[in-house]
């Protein structure tokens, strides 16, 4: 959990299959949310799974977007005088 300014902003929290429906995944979300109040926030933002919905509408949260997770992994460019690339 990170603040900026007045937002908490709360991402990558996770549950181990093992320890899931046991309200370990509430506590740690009530402990975030306390501590960010702690720190000044006074409002939040969540990067939260669909798996986990119920969870943080049961605590107050409410859904206004999807979240799309997006990759880059540009490939190296080429070695000075390595010719073109292959599927130049």
């Amino acid at each position: 959990m990170a603040t900026a300014g007045t937002t908490a902003v709360i991402d990558q929290i996770e549950t181990a299959a093992e320890h899931r429906r046991k309200g370990l995944g509430s506590l740690v979300m009530r402990t975030l949310q306390h501590s960010a109040a702690e720190r000044g926030a006074t409002s939040g933002v969540l990067g939260g799974t669909p798996g986990g919905r119920a969870l943080y509408e049961s605590l107050g949260w409410r859904a206004i977007a999807p979240l799309v997770s997006v990759y880059y992994d540009p490939a190296p460019p080429p070695s000075p005088g390595s010719g073109p690339a292959p599927d130049a």
